[in-house]
């Protein structure tokens, strides 16, 4: 014999249905397939996405800074008309490939610190151990930007 999950009253051990409250013996089904797909869940976030840190993403390369290399003496500056600030300087790969395509971005800042927008440049060609002037533009309220951080050089 054994109790009703339901009522608590005895019933045979092999009874699917309470003969008092009517109700089904059977284990709560529904609760173990939600148990079992929250365990798969934690395995797959804790252990196996499948990437490893050493494969590249599939939208694009970034090239470790060893390699493209912003060189000293950058500034930035507002054009003649006001109307588009500059920051101008050099980028050095540092390689021994050539990249078909290089960018630099650069974040703007206003005085209190307050992010203003993106400075961009790129070339379609870096050759190995090559040297790119760069001039990237800033739109965003140029005439508020008071300073500029590399946000990253990305190549392939």
């Amino acid at each position: 014999m054994k109790k009703c999950k339901h009522c608590q009253s005895e019933i045979d051990d092999k009874a699917r249905v309470c003969p008092n409250c009517g109700k089904k013996q059977g284990k709560p089904i529904l609760l173990i397939i939600i148990i079992v797909i929250i365990i798969i869940a934690v395995i797959a976030t804790l252990g196996g996405g499948g990437e490893t840190e050493n494969e590249p993403s599939q939208t694009g390369t970034t090239e470790k800074k060893e390699n493209l290399v912003l060189e000293d003496g950058y500034s930035g500056s507002l054009d003649e008309y006001g109307a588009l600030y500059y920051i101008e300087g050099y980028v050095k790969n540092n390689s021994d490939k050539d990249y078909e395509y290089v960018q630099i971005e650069f974040t703007a800042y206003d005085s209190e610190g307050n992010t203003l927008g993106s400075c961009y440049d790129n070339t379609s060609s870096l050759e190995a151990d090559g040297r790119w002037k760069f001039k990237a533009s800033c739109v965003d309220e140029t005439d508020k930007i008071a300073s500029y951080k590399l946000k990253e050089i990305t190549g392939y």
